[in-house]
């Protein structure tokens, strides 16, 4: 996941396992994908388009 997203060139990528299985992705301090919200990691296609690729 984190080889996937340094792919992007995004120099500030943030991920965040926590408690309870929680995964959030954050880009540019922005809290762009949460599994607490969907209850399932993301697709590649879905952490493309938080990159805007």
């Amino acid at each position: 996941m984190k080889a996937k997203l340094e792919q992007t060139g995004i120099s500030d990528i943030d991920l965040s396992p926590g408690k309870s299985g929680q995964f959030d992705i954050t880009v540019d301090g922005q809290l762009a994908y949460s599994r607490s919200r969907t209850g399932r990691f993301p697709t590649d296609e879905e952490i493309d388009a938080l990159t805007g690729r």
